[in-house]
């Protein structure tokens, strides 16, 4: 039986032992078949008890087939918290490793006013689902209305790829599920009540802040007590486990651990160490005094000599009482969720616990006319965490997510061994997350360095100097100027001038083709392009895209092709099944013709990498072709940080392992060790600020990030694209001044590209005018980037918000797009915010 066998069969007694539940499986008379449009087949039945869909696709674009179950009569879900399932997808094509599914549900009184026939809302749980091994699927029903439920769908997609090909998806069980009291959720997972047990030592020593936080630590390593400003805030009980903890995650079944061992005072330091022989981990740790916050810090350390997926927690106990979560600085809330714990998390990522991990580096707690708490994390030192407060064990806790492989990093250090870091400190009760964030900006101001002399707008792309009244109208990045007299006049008109680089990625030309590109197809040609095959490096050369990037030398064309297909082989990031992440699509720089984009490790320790590449051939090169033509380039111009899926992605290429300074993780489908994809590119930023920094340039981020910011710190400048729930988030975590834009759900243009003004539209590029489509007439573009030393809001760039977005901040200033014709200029006039 293998080991994901196993996992998955722990994880159904459990599920089965702890909750009530309601069997949507059903017969397959309860099910009908069908697609959205297209040639795609399908057939239910029911095959040794699992039911089983066949479909058989017709290739091209999606037909969105499903299985369906509607409901004579409204049916009250709202007992349920969690939909659990257990699938198999299986296909007649070697080569597709992943399929995708979709949980829909339909309720009868959460519908679409503005849509034809005022159909009812889908309400959508995704999941991703390797083939070829059973998978089970346990989603919390956050944020799914279900009071009146008159229909579910089960939609299992047909793409991709877009080729005709057979699978099928066998479902073994389909169940809601209810927690009652003797249930116990932490950190996502259900255990029996008398599975959760503490332990209450004798105060050992207690360590201090100079604003009066105090946290005693018992005998047992039990969080004995913290207080702030003499009133207790908590004190540790038998029957929830307080301080230090560790979860071999594997073990499905089991709760965390209390590290325990031997706890002593030295000097004015507590020390833990512990040697946990059933889990087969080594724990070290200390707490300390560091001016105005305590740090817990340490070291967790296999001793199986095995790959371990490890979370390491630390809980403070809490009094009773209403404590208020806060999910930013303008929302604090008191009712839990689904799950019963209050957080603020980012979720459907490929790493940590469930896949979920928390939006903010800190977490905050308060309790009115009492006191407030803060758990936090560095910037600098990415981790996958979660903060989080449970009221039923009343905890305040985090949870940092560990891979742990038996080599060593080029360096030597063991890979075995993972440090941590843990930050505690107290807070205002009634500012809550603006006092926390307040104090981590002065804890370290290094993170927030304000190195822009100027706010403004961004121009894009072309020659500044073509737009009459650009500098008037607030433009101060030009992002990509076109050639050295757009970069010159950039100089002599105070505007930063910015090289354009998409640093993650490699983009690959298959213009040649035509039907879109296998993933083998698109590997086989970098392979050729690497090994100087003559025919394919001509074939390459001769399209209009070519490859991207490419060194900024004037080397021939096609050695410039094979060295970065070199670099690119040595780079790829690795999927589970050992394949490149490749997305293959008809985009639009390469003139609607077929292409292929693939993800890059960006570690600079990686031997002629990516990273590597990116610095020392196109980069440098570029700035010093610049100055040769008597131009200046200001800066950096990052395009698509965290696009294309890199924010969510892990790296399963062991060898990349030893070349990164940054724990490694485990991949929330298999708890395998993995590398977070994107801390490589934190890496990578952090040697840009080494080498860039003291020459005094700037860095502009495009990100499609939903990870914690902690690439933050090195950027100036960001434009958050797509993918970006939370717009408050990075011009709250941020060097200053940060525009920020929220294109989701709309879609906000850039205000001048190539010359042109555009204005906004929820649904397409409108060039030349302001659109005033009923959505926009009810947003506006406004400044935002908080500014964290006096209150104020920094006059940036902004983001699309809804006027009843703007509780909680000081102070905000409106900016309007005012309709246009194509031959008159569109200005923007400042007005106060009412």
């Amino acid at each position: 039986m293998t080991v994901w066998a196993v996992f998955v069969g722990i994880l159904l007694l459990t599920s089965a032992t702890l909750a009530q539940h309601l069997d949507l499986l059903g017969e397959p008379k309860d099910w009908t078949a069908s697609v959205d449009r297209g040639g795609t087949k399908m057939s239910v039945r029911k095959v040794d008890g699992n039911l089983l869909v066949e479909i058989e696709s017709d290739g091209g674009d999606e037909d969105f087939p499903k299985i369906r179950r509607i409901f004579p009569k409204p049916q009250d879900w709202r007992l349920y918290q969690r939909i659990y399932a257990k699938v198999r997808v299986t296909c007649d094509d070697p080569t597709i490793q992943f399929k995708n599914l979709a949980f829909v549900f339909y309720d009868e009184q959460t519908r679409l006013p503005d849509y034809p026939g005022n159909p009812m809302k889908q309400q959508v749980i995704h999941q991703t689902v390797p083939v070829g091994r059973w998978v089970v699927i346990a989603k919390w029903l956050t944020g799914i209305n279900r009071a009146t439920i008159r229909q579910f769908d089960l939609y299992l997609y047909e793409t991709p790829p877009a080729k005709p090909h057979k699978f099928r998806w066998e479902v073994s069980s389909l169940v809601l599920e209810a927690f009652g009291g003797e249930t116990v959720i932490f950190d996502g997972l259900p255990f029996a009540r008398k599975q959760i047990k503490g332990a209450v030592g004798k105060a050992v020593w207690k360590v201090s802040t100079d604003d009066g936080l105090q946290l005693v630590i018992g005998s047992y390593g039990d969080a004995f007590q913290v207080s702030a400003g003499g009133k207790i805030l908590g004190r540790a009980r038998l029957e929830v486990p307080t301080g230090l903890m560790v979860r071999d995650v594997t073990e499905v079944d089991k709760p965390p651990t209390m590290v325990g061992g031997e706890v002593k005072q030295v000097g004015k330091e507590i020390q833990q160490k512990a040697k946990l022989k059933e889990l087969g981990l080594e724990v070290f740790a200390t707490y300390k005094s560091v001016g105005g916050y305590i740090e817990i810090s340490g070291k967790v350390a296999d001793l199986k000599g095995e790959d371990r997926a490890v979370t390491v927690y630390f809980a403070l106990p809490v009094i009773k009482g209403e404590w208020q979560w806060w999910d930013s600085i303008a929302v604090a809330r008191a009712e839990p969720d689904e799950s019963g714990e209050l957080h603020y998390y980012e979720t459907g990522v490929q790493y940590g616990l469930n896949g979920t991990h928390s939006k903010y580096p800190l977490g905050v707690l308060t309790l009115p006319e009492r006191g407030g708490l803060t758990l936090a994390v560095r910037m600098d030192e990415p981790v996958v965490h979660r903060i989080a407060y449970n009221p039923q064990l009343s905890l305040f806790y985090i949870a940092l997510d560990f891979g742990l492989v038996r080599e060593r990093r080029v360096d030597g250090s063991p890979l075995w061994e993972v440090p941590f870091r843990i930050l505690l400190y107290r807070c205002d009760p009634i500012w809550g997350f603006r006092s926390a964030l307040q104090r981590y900006y002065d804890f370290f101001p290094q993170f927030f360095v304000k190195r822009v002399k100027r706010e403004g707008g961004w121009y894009v792309w072309g020659n500044m100097a073509e737009t009459k009244g650009a500098i008037d109208a607030g433009f101060a990045f030009h992002w990509g100027p076109r050639d050295s007299a757009a970069v010159k006049w950039d100089n002599e008109n105070g505007v930063y001038a910015l090289f354009y680089i998409e640093p993650q990625t490699y983009q690959q030309s298959h213009q040649d083709f035509e039907q879109a590109p296998t993933v083998d197809e698109v590997v086989g040609r970098l392979k050729k392009l690497a090994d100087g095959d003559q025919k394919e490096l001509s074939a390459v050369a001769a399209t209009t895209y070519r490859v991207y990037p490419l060194a900024h030398t004037d080397e021939d064309v096609q050695k410039r092709i094979q060295e970065t297909a070199q670099v690119v082989l040595q780079s790829l990031n690795h999927n589970a099944f050992g394949q490149p992440y490749c997305s293959v699509g008809r985009y639009g720089w390469m003139q609607k013709r077929w292409g292929a984009i693939l993800s890059c490790n960006l570690a600079p320790a990686l031997p002629r990498g990516k990273g590597w590449f990116n610095i020392y051939r196109v980069i440098i090169p570029a700035l010093e072709g610049m100055e040769k033509q008597g131009a200046r380039y200001d800066g950096l111009a990052l395009d698509s940080l965290g696009g294309y899926g890199e924010a969510s992605r892990v790296n399963y290429r062991r060898e990349h392992f030893r070349y990164s300074r940054f724990p490694l993780s485990f991949s929330a489908h298999d708890h395998q060790p993995v590398q977070v994809a994107f801390f490589t590119t934190v890496e990578w930023l952090q040697e840009l600020s080494r080498i860039f920094h003291p020459k005094g340039m700037v860095f502009m981020a495009n990100c499609s990030w939903g990870t914690t910011p902690v690439g933050l710190p090195s950027l100036h400048l960001t434009l958050t694209s797509s993918g970006l729930n939370t717009p408050s988030l990075p011009t709250q975590i941020s060097s200053e001044p940060l525009p920020t834009e929220n294109l989701a759900p709309t879609y906000l243009t850039h205000l001048a590209l190539n010359g042109k003004w555009h204005g906004i539209c929820c649904t397409a590029f409108s060039q030349d005018t302001a659109t005033t489509c009923k959505f926009c007439v009810s947003i506006r573009v406004y400044f935002s980037g908080w500014r964290k030393r006096d209150g104020n809001l920094s006059l940036v760039r902004g983001q699309v918000r809804k006027k009843s977005d703007l509780s909680g901040l000081v102070r905000a200033a409106r900016f309007t797009l005012w309709r246009t014709t194509p031959k008159k200029a569109v200005w923007l006039r400042r007005l106060s915010w009412n």
